[in-house]
Parts: structure tokens; C-alpha cells; sequence
């Protein structure tokens, strides 16, 4: 029985030393701004699916406690600028975060390392890397 208790501390002693960076000691929540698509800084200009030439030239993150999240993003192109939402859900573990987005009806992945929040969507061909104001 003594050995028994003498490993249960060991295993409670290891376990309380590793890191979860969606853990108790960093807080998810709040407000993220996007600094760069697949490597580039912004604005990051993309062709849009009608074939116009578009670029980001802000976007906000904001992760809330109730597990929903907004995405604001100012958009330019030719006719001027506008801003685009998204909404949705996320979940989180162990620094793994799932995003369900309501709007356009996809789900997509993402890390959280510190304050430094990752997606990656589009079938692996966007990488967006937010940090956290």
C-alpha cells in the first residue's frame, strides 16, 4: 500500500510539470490579431473566386469564454473596402483548438502556443498566425 501511495505522488508530481498551453496558466480567450497569411505579412492580396484581386488588411480573433468566437476581417479590392464576419464555435485541448464555423459551414484546426494562435484551413493550403493583444 505504501508503494502504491509513493508512485500515485510521483505520477501527481509529473503530471502537475507538464505544460497544456490551453491550460489553466494561459487564457484562451481574448482578442488575437492576424499577423501573417501563409508567411506574409499584411496586407496579403489573394485572387477572390470571381477572379478579382483582393488583399486582407486587418483581421481580429476574439475567442469567448462561452466557446464561441468572431472573426473581423477588412477586405479590399477594386470597389472599395469592406469587412467580412465569420462566427462560430471552438473547442480546446492540450493546445489543439477545432474551429466549427457557422457561416460558411466548415470546421478547421489550429494550435495555441503561448500567445501565439495558429489556424490552419483550406485543406492545409492557409496558414494564419495570430498573436494575442
Amino acid at each position: 500500500m505504501r508503494r502504491f501511495i509513493i508512485l500515485a505522488a510521483v505520477l501527481v508530481s509529473a503530471a502537475a510539470c507538464q505544460t497544456d498551453s490551453t491550460g489553466p496558466n494561459v487564457q484562451l480567450t481574448g482578442s488575437y490579431r492576424l499577423q501573417t497569411i501563409n508567411g506574409q505579412r499584411l496586407p496579403y492580396t489573394f485572387t477572390a473566386n470571381n477572379g478579382d484581386l483582393e488583399n486582407v488588411s486587418s483581421d481580429e480573433l476574439t475567442l469567448f469564454s462561452d466557446g464561441t468566437y468572431q472573426d473581423v476581417a477588412t477586405v479590399n479590392d477594386q470597389s472599395g473596402s469592406f469587412t467580412s464576419t465569420e462566427v462560430g464555435t471552438y473547442t480546446a485541448l492540450n493546445g489543439s483548438i477545432t474551429f466549427f464555423d457557422q457561416t460558411d459551414g466548415i470546421q478547421y484546426g489550429g494550435s495555441l502556443s503561448g500567445n501565439v494562435l495558429t489556424e490552419i484551413s483550406n485543406n492545409g493550403n492557409l496558414t494564419e498566425v495570430f498573436v494575442k493583444e
